[in-house]
């Protein structure tokens, strides 16, 4: 149990991780808690009774696919004239791959498609960009790039030798600057390409101390000791609206295997509830306080996570562990109030590959609560999570040098490393750069 708390202790800034209505609902009109992300490009105006407040929306997809057809048309003249190409969304995934079947419920998932104009008689989709919205706790809003051309080829052929992946994570990145993200995120195994070092911004962050954790599905119910003739495993996928998601929760945490422990209960954070997301901010500053990390580091705060966290699909969800306060066992009358002791923050990711996952960005336990069955409980009811919304795999990931919780993930939780595949990223200031650099990488082309 204390290797688990460790890992989530140690990763807040490695990640790329509810409340449904709009916090002014929660608090009035005219109280509007200020973000301290309130320089966001997807701030809107709200006006109170007697003031001006800078107020975000929640993030909804047709909100993304305005920043992406906005870079489009940025790009695509200089792409056409440079190399005969142009990008498109994807609207419909089985009009575009007619022989891949494609069809998936992932709200939070958007393709771009890469169209031969040189041919005017045949444009041709010659292959596809692809990325998702995941979250950190302490950043906001991140994009995790998903497929990239032939970006995962190991051979270093022609496709390589022109820079064509740089070329495409900069207009990703674009996307990602103007949708206020922080990180633009990808996995990759070497041998990494030649411009990871000639590129005047400076080679991606590549996290070498971290390993990619996953749980398939037949590893997700030996874990929970899962009864595969359960037809919540059927071939209907869930929708991954919020209300799907509350349903499914409900009845895992209301179930015997959950609601019966002994001193720990666990419950979805309210809609609308800011005292819900202020307990929430104060684990994620405890967490950051536990590693001697700086709370100026953190650039989310309550009134961030209210609006991230709601809308119908959410960019993330928070499970808050509870346990009763102590009070004198000889008096009688109504239950103990419980105390907030902990939480864990996961969200939905897709790869076109992989199919949907279930990704843990934070476990977090205070100290006085830990090596106590907290963290268990929070694996446990997130893998039978994992398996209801028929995700075909839990993610998550560790640092290397921590060999005990390694060997817990591995040998009692059946989790697997994802060999050779490491986070690379850019960030912050460089992350700018690097999407100001597209003009540059295209005429040297």
């Amino acid at each position: 149990q204390s290797f688990i708390l460790i890992l989530a202790v140690f990763l807040p800034h490695y990640c790329v991780t509810c409340f449904t209505t709009h916090p002014s609902s929660v608090i009035g009109p005219t109280s509007i808690l200020l973000s301290r992300r309130s320089s966001n490009p997807l701030t809107t105006i709200a006006m109170s009774d007697t003031q001006e407040t800078p107020q975000r929306s929640p993030l909804e997809a047709n909100t993304v696919w305005k920043h992406v057809n906005h870079v489009l048309e940025e790009v695509n003249p200089s792409l056409t004239e440079k190399l005969g190409i142009s990008l498109r969304p994807i609207t419909d995934w089985k009009e575009s791959f007619k022989g891949d079947n494609q069809s998936l419920d992932a709200p939070l998932y958007f393709g771009i498609e890469l169209v031969n104009t040189g041919n005017e008689k045949k444009k041709d989709q010659i292959s596809f960009l692809s990325f998702y919205i995941g979250y950190s706790t302490w950043e906001g809003l991140c994009v995790f790039v998903d497929e990239l051309g032939q970006m995962d080829n190991n051979s270093q052929n022609d496709y390589d030798a022109i820079n064509k992946d740089q070329l495409f994570l900069q207009i990703l990145a674009k996307i990602a600057v103007r949708l206020g993200s922080k990180r633009l995120t990808w996995k990759r195994r070497p041998p990494h390409p030649t411009w990871y070092q000639s590129n005047p911004v400076g080679p991606p962050s590549i996290l070498e101390e971290l390993h990619i954790f996953h749980m398939d599905q037949e590893a997700m119910k030996v874990y929970v000791n899962h009864d595969s003739s359960e037809p919540s495993l059927s071939s209907t996928v869930p929708s991954l609206d919020r209300s799907s998601v509350e349903v499914q929760s409900k009845t895992i945490l209301e179930s015997s295997s959950f609601a019966s422990h002994n001193k720990f209960s666990m419950r979805l954070a309210n809609a609308n509830n800011l005292q819900d997301a202020q307990a929430m901010h104060r684990l994620v500053e405890g967490l950051a306080i536990y590693v001697k990390e700086p709370l100026e580091d953190i650039h989310c705060d309550a009134s961030d996570y209210l609006v991230d966290g709601s809308g119908s699909h959410p960019l993330y969800y928070t499970f808050l562990l509870e346990t009763p306060e102590e009070t004198d066992s000889n008096k009688s009358g109504p239950e103990p109030a419980k105390l907030t002791c902990g939480n864990a923050i996961v969200y939905f990711g897709h790869s076109y590959k992989g199919g949907r996952y279930l990704y843990l960005e934070d476990l977090y336990v205070d100290q006085a609560y830990q090596h106590q069955g907290a963290g268990s409980l929070a694996l446990k009811v997130l893998t039978t999570l994992a398996l209801k919304m028929n995700c075909q795999s839990f993610q998550w990931l560790a640092l290397d040098w921590n060999q005990p919780a390694l060997d817990l993930y591995q040998k009692k939780m059946g989790a697997k490393i994802q060999e050779g595949k490491k986070v690379t990223r850019y960030t912050d200031r460089k992350l700018k750069e690097f999407a100001d650099g597209f003009s540059k990488t295209l005429v040297e082309m």
